[in-house]
């Protein structure tokens, strides 16, 4: 697995398909989907989140949340700067196996 840090005060990540932001720690960081579809999983929110172009979701997990598209998909990470502090962000890329 290929993992890179990511600044997540306010970035835009392309996520090409098979890869995944992890964040851990990002009560409060807002998600936009700026193209494509984004699949959201959040540690102890027991319903997982799609996001088409244009919707925009607030995360509530302060444990491990995972960001994924569906096929090339991008987005915009929007954090206020208390919550940037303290979150980290890993964005990597996961082996497909068919």
């Amino acid at each position: 697995m290929i993992a890179m840090k990511v600044e997540i005060e306010n970035a835009a990540i392309e996520l090409e398909p098979a890869r995944s932001l992890r964040l851990k720690g990002a009560a409060g960081v807002r998600i936009v989907c700026r193209s494509g579809t984004v699949w959201v999983t959040q540690e102890g929110v027991l319903r997982d989140d799609f996001l088409s172009p244009g919707k925009a979701l607030t995360l509530r997990s302060r444990g491990v949340t995972l960001v994924q598209g569906m096929g090339r998909a991008s987005i915009s990470i929007e954090a206020r700067p208390r919550i940037a502090g303290n979150a980290s962000a890993t964005l990597s890329a996961a082996s497909v196996v068919a």
